[in-house]
């Protein structure tokens, strides 16, 4: 999974291969998770910076301190209320309903970056003023960027779709493959959208240091887990959203485990059904001690 580019880009400062960079190049020729150009993208098409501090919150129930299912209370409680924290939130829905990060965000000053891929359930999040990163993007399967077709007609529970499943076969081991993108009109609920790869996504906003990773997006989870350069990055505490990933949680949980991961436990809620892992902080220092 090492990011490989070629010589013609990696020193190139931007205004030289612009011309070039275009999304659909980068999904042609899939372009390696810390490319310059799939960097410049994200950056230029696919990133909404925080809103001001001073702008206030647009939420439907403000009197609602934390809506979240109980992620937010087990990983504060492991980190111990931490303060001025930084989030991933994916998928954010509408930035406000079973909401994992807005009450960290608004009672305890963390920030973050929310991910939806929904349409519609963008356009409300972006307007509740979140004072975090916002990207309508899904988080690719692969280490490069490609672009899927989306079924966003479920509520709350939208998810990728295959071509199989687009032409009838509802074979549930082919719901989460991926669908030239050409090869589907768009309509109001089944439509195209861009993937990139979650390190993409935080070497544009410049942040590889996350206190919390909630991930939830109806059956992808393994795979995009399985792209993540974990030695690249540092994510403190994480909670994966299972049943609905074919692989099951015990294939999540091993894959974690492999990246220095310790499975903290399990909870289920009535919207909820995740697995809650930490960063095994003394992996370094047993491998020295080891190695001693």
């Amino acid at each position: 999974m090492e990011e490989t580019y070629g010589k013609e880009w990696s020193k190139a400062p931007a205004d030289e291969y612009s011309v070039d960079c275009t999304v659909d190049y980068a999904n042609a020729n899939q372009l390696q998770q810390d490319h310059p150009c799939v960097v410049h993208l994200i950056q230029s098409n696919y990133l909404r910076p925080p809103a001001p501090k001073r702008v206030p919150y647009q939420m439907d129930y403000p009197e609602t301190i934390d809506p979240s299912d109980g992620q937010s209370k087990a990983i504060l409680r492991i980190l111990q209320n931490k303060i001025n924290g930084f989030f991933i939130e994916c998928g954010g829905y509408d930035g406000e309903f079973l909401s994992n990060t807005l009450y960290m965000e608004r009672s305890l000053g963390w920030t973050g970056l929310l991910i939806e891929a929904d349409k519609q359930a963008y356009s409300r999040l972006i307007r509740r003023n979140r004072k975090a990163y916002t990207s309508p993007v899904c988080l690719s399967t692969k280490p490069y960027p490609m672009q899927v077709t989306y079924n966003g007609s479920v509520s709350a529970g939208s998810f990728v779709v295959s071509q199989k499943e687009m032409n009838g076969d509802q074979q549930s081991n082919e719901m989460l493959g991926i669908l030239d993108g050409s090869a589907v009109n768009d309509t109001k609920d089944i439509y195209k959208v861009q993937c990139f790869p979650l390190y993409s996504i935080l070497l544009a906003i410049g942040r590889t240091h996350v206190d919390y990773f909630g991930l939830d997006v109806e059956g992808s989870e393994y795979k995009i887990l399985k792209t993540i350069p974990w030695h690249k990055i540092y994510v403190q505490t994480l909670t994966v959203e299972w049943n609905h990933t074919p692989e099951g949680e015990p294939a999540i949980s091993r894959l974690m485990e492999g990246d220095n991961f310790i499975k903290f436990g399990m909870f289920s809620m009535p919207y909820s059904h995740e697995v809650v892992f930490v960063q095994d902080f003394l992996y370094g220092f047993r491998i020295f001690e080891d190695e001693a």
